[in-house]
């Protein structure tokens, strides 16, 4: 099976971008990067470089609401940035030991049991063996030690 892990989709970056407006309408935070490294965009999927402006904002990366869309802090490069071509590379920003892989039904719930702290170099192959099951539609990558959402994987 070959693995995309896909950025933000940018018809919903752009839109954020133009009305300065996270998922709950709030307003977005609009920052430079201090350092190199620490800002991860979730459309380039790439660090904001050093110095250069990125948006804070909170957001919901699911096109329904039920019980299990969750939200999270995320970042993105402010001005908007060239999206990721969905490849089957983890971003090369993920520079944690571990993160969280959790699987999602076509209807956007997670799936019980597929949540999972994972080892940054078993991320490929736990994904995959997610996505083989024909209840898993997609599995959403997260940050294991603060829950953000940073990008999605799919089966290409």
């Amino acid at each position: 099976m070959r693995l995309e892990f896909h950025p933000l989709p940018s018809a919903e970056v752009e839109l954020i971008h133009r009305t300065g407006r996270d998922s709950y309408a709030n307003p977005v935070e609009r920052h430079a990067s201090a350092e190199e490294g620490g800002m991860p965009c979730r459309h380039c999927l790439q660090n904001v470089p050093a110095g250069q402006p990125y948006l804070t904002l909170a957001h919901r990366p699911f096109q329904g609401q039920n019980p299990f869309t969750e939200t999270g802090p995320i970042y993105l490069c402010d001005p908007i940035c060239a999206a990721a071509v969905p490849s089957p590379e983890p971003p090369a920003f993920l520079a944690a030991d571990h993160y969280i892989l959790r699987g999602y039904s076509a209807e956007e719930r997670i799936v019980y049991g597929t949540g999972a702290v994972t080892p940054r170099d078993a991320l490929a192959d736990y994904a995959a063996q997610l996505l083989a099951r024909d209840d898993i539609a997609f599995v959403d990558l997260r940050s294991a030690s603060n829950n953000c959402f940073l990008c999605r994987i799919k089966a290409a």
